[in-house]
């Protein structure tokens, strides 16, 4: 994720960078854990990219006790 990138949908030049937490599960197991990610809105038309950061940040394991 670039902040000097343009939106795909209409290419403006200006976003807004937002970390959320968003409880998750795995295929495997029922158990549910929390992982965080960052969301790139842009100004303009609101399209919205969502990035995990254990990818963007190579974090091994999701927050604990959010």
């Amino acid at each position: 994720m670039r902040n000097n990138e343009r939106c795909l949908k209409c290419g403006e030049k200006t976003f807004e960078i937002k970390k959320i937490a968003v409880p998750t599960t795995k295929t495997t197991k029922a158990k549910i854990g929390i992982d965080m990610f960052y969301l790139k809105i842009c100004q303009n038309c609101g399209y919205t990219e969502m990035y995990s950061t254990k990818v963007l940040e190579k974090v091994k394991d999701p927050v604990k006790n959010y």
